[in-house]
């Protein structure tokens, strides 16, 4: 629950789940090498490109909710 890395996730569950953490920590730190590990996993650049748009939704929802939940 708190820490994916302990989940038990298949290889592929597990590079998305990276992936996802280095999206949300550091967006500007991707690389080629990144996407093509997706690839290596059975992911089609539709799905990369799916799996970016919900992790940057999520983080703007979370950052929205969040800002929003100090007001009374």
């Amino acid at each position: 629950m708190h820490d994916y890395t302990q989940a038990g996730l298949n290889p592929r569950e597990k590079a998305i789940a990276d992936f996802a953490v280095k999206v949300t920590r550091a967006p500007n730190t991707n690389c080629p090498d990144d996407i093509e590990n997706l690839r290596s996993q059975g992911m089609s650049d539709r799905d990369i490109v799916s799996l970016v748009e919900i992790i940057a939704y999520y983080n703007m929802s979370t950052r929205i909710f969040e800002s929003l939940s100090t007001i009374e």
